[in-house]
């Protein structure tokens, strides 16, 4: 039989182990910014290579 402590341990550990990558997904998510002060450019095809 397990002891107790181990079992919350491993669970305290499993918890960790899904909740801190989503966390820093979702602040690095978060700080993402547009750039406003920078109109759009347009990005074309470079010269000479045929567009389909």
């Amino acid at each position: 039989m397990k002891r107790a402590h181990r079992v919350a341990h491993a669970r305290i550990w499993t918890i960790l182990a899904f909740a801190l990558p989503l966390a820093l997904f979702a602040v690095l998510a978060l700080r993402q910014t547009v750039p406003l002060d920078r109109p759009p450019v347009l990005i074309s095809a470079p010269e000479g290579e045929a567009v389909q």
